[in-house]
């Protein structure tokens, strides 16, 4: 018992040890003291249920069920019976916070700040790690594997946070992981051989485990240091190429897919170091945009790129790009872009004036000759220089008012919008643009829509978006808070919706002109903006986000799509107030408390608000999260329960499948009985006879002539098995189910019932149980 309990709380020790590795994405030390106590009460509950001596099946389920307890009490004790009981009604208001920790996590880049809802999932989720580790250390007695554990810690600054681990938390992870492993070994050892009566040299066991630490502490801390060393000599196991891999990932040899550049887009905007990307010379004082990724992709939620293909060599020195999509009326004036990438920025992609004309640079880069965008196929560049010799664009009024139709070499893909898309989008977009004539009118005017003072909140940190809804519809008719994302994102589906070929294209702003002439690109400067296609001109930039002080600082608007902006006098159909327009949201941006109203007009909350919200409104009960959750906890009950009966069934009907011949089957019913006595708190020795046996059971318990009869038959084929030259007849089920409810019925219905529930022969037979009875020795 000594030992289970050292293994368990050295299991525990190493998932505390290893939560420091989360600090560097988890701004803020809120989150610490739930996920503590979960994973001590997960230890202490393993604790008390082995000493218990209960089935071992039992632990990680009993586990499971104080670990919600645990969570309810912490995150949704308002809702729960004294404080932790996971009622329906509490369960629904976990999931509800759950939901939001998700939203935000998906909605914010690292560090995220250490909400209530962010440490409930961290909460959990070391409370499920500690139940893994608790049953692969203690139960299964497999302690290496608790590095499955302690390195899904690990993994998660590795693959959302480009400054990779920390020395101290991989330092403070492998500890705690030597940890269970020396505490195995020590246990192990301890088995070894006969223990040694102190005498004179009572020391010697002292000295020996002292010795023992001594030398795991050596070699752990020989093994940390030259984990910690060996990449600062070897760069190329220093890189972050994990990372990378969650940011892009490369497949397919001489194909590159990247998708999820938005992520680096929100990482860019939040990171609070607003460290330089890039700096460049331009020979014009009004350079563009540097653009990286084109995501051409909409799936109904999500904007991405389609798959690309390395053409060529990878050579791009000295050789023209080809010609811009669509653009049939190119201008002679050329503008030369000189770049140079900061050390700390590595690129796959690189940023670059739209539409590039010709890239000189070295090492393997390609061009993908729909979007230009200029890419590679080995490691991202860093510190690398650059030149690109882009096309001015030339957006000529002829061509933009002669509304030309997309040329049949234009992909459909362009236009397309997913049939799951809210309709109200397409409604919306019909409004907007109801009195626009051509495709470019109508590219200004959902431009304008966007701008309009106080329609929209310009925010890097939006609400999260409830769970199950669009985020798109979501932005347009409901909250109307976000930043470029957003803006671009919406522009583009609705410009899809009116008619006009549209993307998203992401990158970096034009950045700040310094005194030397030169500009600098910051992580603030990251940007996205929706690109729109107009035959003869091809794809044009506009800008729906908000600039200057209240928006994205660096934003401009091309020449090409300046116009008035509609004054805010008419909501389209569909669309909710603005946070401005209901008064809700000041207009410095901060966020103001909102009364849940049915009407708009008055004050009041609805009766179905008062009554928890059962409409399934804002501040209303999840009911599909709680039906759900009252369905988990039936069914985590009812397995709880089910579960060892049912291993118990199975060990039974194992045995007889297994038996073949005579004796296997003698010796398959006397360990069902032998197991029966078990489960029924009866006294079995394994050094008494079968014939003894026999004899013992029927006069202590009283069994009938029949059980009497049958139990008789089971000791004289088990004795035939083990003696008998040839066994002679094999041991029939029957006779071993008459004696088993013959046992029952004289033990009762308490101790039947439990022999079902919590049978004892899943467990190793304990020592006291072997002890409990002492034959005669002149007995048979």
């Amino acid at each position: 018992m000594i030992a289970k309990a050292a293994l368990t709380l050295a299991s525990a020790a190493a998932l505390l040890l290893a939560m420091p590795a989360l600090g560097s994405v988890i701004a803020g030390g809120a989150w610490w003291g739930p996920a503590v106590v979960a994973v001590v009460a997960v230890a202490l509950t393993g604790l008390g249920l082995r000493a218990a001596r209960l089935t071992v099946v039992v632990i990680p389920l009993v586990q499971a069920l104080v670990l919600v307890c645990v969570l309810t009490g912490a995150f949704a004790a308002h809702a729960a019976p004294l404080g932790f009981v996971p009622t329906p009604a509490a369960l629904g208001e976990l999931l509800r916070v759950f939901a939001e920790g998700r939203g935000q996590i998906g909605q914010e880049t690292t560090p995220i700040p250490a909400t209530p809802a962010l440490a409930l999932i961290v909460a959990a989720a070391l409370g499920a790690l500690a139940v893994v580790g608790d049953f692969l250390t203690v139960t299964a007695r497999t302690a290496a594997l608790m590095a499955l554990p302690v390195a899904g810690l690990l993994v998660v600054p590795l693959l959302v946070d480009d400054q990779g681990l920390d020395a101290f938390a991989f330092a403070a992870a492998a500890v705690g992981y030597v940890v269970v492993l020396a505490v195995d070994g020590g246990v192990r050892a301890a088995g070894w051989g006969a223990p040694v009566a102190p005498g004179a040299d009572s020391a010697a066991p002292v000295l020996g485990g002292f010795q023992r630490v001594l030398t795991t502490a050596g070699v752990a801390a020989v093994a940390v240091v030259l984990a910690l060393l060996v990449p600062l000599a070897i760069p190329g196991l220093s890189s972050n190429a994990l990372y990378a891999l969650a940011d892009g990932s490369r497949l397919g040899g001489d194909t590159i897919t990247t998708t999820h550049p938005l992520v680096t887009l929100r990482r860019n905007l939040n990171s609070p170091s607003d460290r330089p990307v890039l700096t460049y010379t331009a020979d014009t004082a009004d350079p563009g945009y540097l653009r990286m990724y084109s995501l051409d992709v909409f799936d109904g939620q999500n904007w991405t790129m389609s798959r690309l293909r390395a053409e060529g060599d990878g050579g791009l020195g000295g050789e023209l790009l080809p010609s811009p999509p669509g653009q049939t009326d190119i201008g002679s004036e050329r503008v030369v872009t000189e770049v140079e990438l900061a050390d700390e920025f590595a690129a796959d992609f690189l940023p670059a004036p739209y539409p590039p004309h010709e890239v000189d640079v070295s090492g393997r880069w390609f061009a993908d000759a729909d979007s230009l965008m200029l890419f590679t196929t080995g490691s991202p560049a860093s510190g690398t220089s650059y030149a690109v010799t882009s096309l001015a664009p030339r957006a000529d009024a002829d061509l933009l008012v002669a509304d030309l139709p997309p040329g049949s070499d234009l992909d459909q893909r362009y236009l397309a919008v997913p049939d799951g898309v809210d309709e109200r989008t397409r409604e919306l977009a019909e409004e907007i643009t109801a009195g626009a004539d051509t495709a470019y009118e109508r590219a200004l005017a959902l431009q304008d829509w966007f701008a309009t003072e106080g329609r929209f909140t310009y925010d890097l940190t939006p609400p999260p978006v409830p769970e199950g809804t669009d985020p798109l519809a979501f932005f347009l008719f409901e909250d109307r808070v976000g930043y470029c994302e957003q803006f671009a994102a919406a522009m583009a589906l609705l410009a899809r919706q009116a008619g006009v070929p549209a993307r998203v294209a992401t990158g970096f702003t034009s950045g700040s002109r310094l005194p030397d002439g030169t500009w600098e690109v910051t992580e603030s400067d990251a940007h996205a903006w929706p690109e729109l296609y107009f035959e003869g001109v091809g794809w044009l930039r506009f800008e729906p986000t908000p600039a200057a002080e209240g928006g994205q600082g660096t934003a401009t608007v091309p020449d090409y799509a300046q116009s008035p902006v509609q004054a805010p006098a008419e909501r389209p159909a569909g669309a909710q107030p603005s946070p401005q327009e209901d008064g809700t949201r000041p207009s410095g941006g901060a966020e103001a408390p909102q009364e849940p109203s049915a009407d708009p007009e008055s004050a009041e909350p609805s009766a179905a608000e008062e009554a928890g919200g059962a409409a399934g409104g804002a501040g209303g009960v999840p009911w599909r999260g709680l039906l759900a959750g009252a369905a988990a906890v039936a069914a985590a009950v009812a397995l709880a329960v089910a579960l060892p009966a049912l291993a118990r069934v199975l060990v039974r009907r194992g045995r007889w499948l297994r038996a073949g011949s005579a004796a296997e089957r003698a010796h398959a019913a006397w360990r069902e009985l032998r197991d029966d006595c078990r489960d029924l708190g009866l006294a079995w020795n394994p050094a008494e006879s079968p014939r003894a046996v026999a004899t013992r059971l029927p006069e202590e318990l009283g069994l009938a002539e029949d059980a009497r009869t049958a139990l008789w038959r089971l000791a004289m084929a088990e004795e035939s098995a083990r003696y008998a030259p040839r066994p002679g007849e094999a041991a029939a089920p029957e006779d071993g189910r008459r004696v088993r409810a013959a046992l029952r019925a004289a033990r009762g219905r308490g101790a039947a019932l439990r022999a079902v529930l919590l049978p004892r022969s899943l467990l190793r037979a304990p020592a006291a149980a072997r002890r409990a009875y002492r034959p005669d020795p002149a007995a048979g």
